[in-house]
């Protein structure tokens, strides 16, 4: 492994072999699929999938590092969590687009480091001012940093955003998002191999808790479809 710091339980759940380059298209696959465990909330199964694209694929994402903090947080172990910020931090800001900015002063938040925070997203928002969330993010900034009325107003700027456009539920995001994945992924590879339980375990026990209430059903043959109740698309 080649993880700066021990992370526990997770490590015990990979295949031997681990540690090994693996394909793009299977990082790539990889890396949706953590993401959408993090919107549906399986936190362990990011932890397990994040530390995977870590060692297998790319030591030096910053978002894959931001997202095992986000599970390691949820998981309470605070302190390796917080070494996880502390490394996607520092990832973030060798970068300059608005995206690299805002999720930077996320993890600046998380720190305690609220100045940061709030010049990080000031900065973003003025690079890319139609991403709602960064108008949301830096209210919350702005708060911390006691400017109460420029706060209202990036809240209120959010809030029209949202109104005009509303998002997807958070859990039906992540289902899209996993069942779009699993049709590109190739269990062939040995990266994905060996997460293939994890991965479909996933997939089956969201379908169960989510499909419903987010228009996805089930054909007898096991093949996911999207219902016509629904209207939100299933590919972007």
């Amino acid at each position: 492994m080649r993880l700066t710091f021990k992370l526990g339980h997770a490590s015990s759940l990979y295949p031997v072999g681990f540690g090994m380059t693996s394909s793009d298209a299977a990082c790539r696959s990889l890396y949706k699929v953590a993401e959408a465990s993090i919107c549906l909330m399986r936190y362990d199964v990011g932890e397990v999938l994040y530390e995977a694209y870590i060692n297998s694929c790319d030591y030096e994402d910053p978002g894959a590092w931001h997202g095992l903090a986000i599970c390691l947080e949820n998981a309470g172990r605070y302190e390796e969590a917080r070494r996880a910020y502390e490394r996607a931090l520092g990832l973030h800001l060798r970068h300059e687009d608005p995206r690299s900015l805002l999720w930077g002063g996320w993890c600046a938040m998380k720190l305690g480091n609220y100045e940061l925070a709030y010049r990080l997203f000031r900065e973003s928002a003025s690079r890319d001012p139609n991403y709602a969330y960064t108008w949301h993010s830096l209210a919350v900034a702005t708060l911390k940093v006691g400017k109460r009325n420029e706060a209202e107003e990036a809240m209120s700027r959010y809030r029209a955003m949202i109104s005009a456009r509303p998002y997807d539920r958070r859990e039906c995001e992540g289902l899209r998002m996993l069942m779009e994945v699993m049709h590109n992924i190739s269990f062939e590879d040995a990266l994905m191999g060996g997460l293939k339980d994890v991965i479909t375990n996933l997939l089956n026990q969201s379908m169960k808790d989510h499909g419903a209430k987010c228009g996805l059903t089930e054909e007898p043959s096991g093949r996911l479809w999207l219902s016509r109740a629904s209207k939100s698309p299933m590919g972007r």
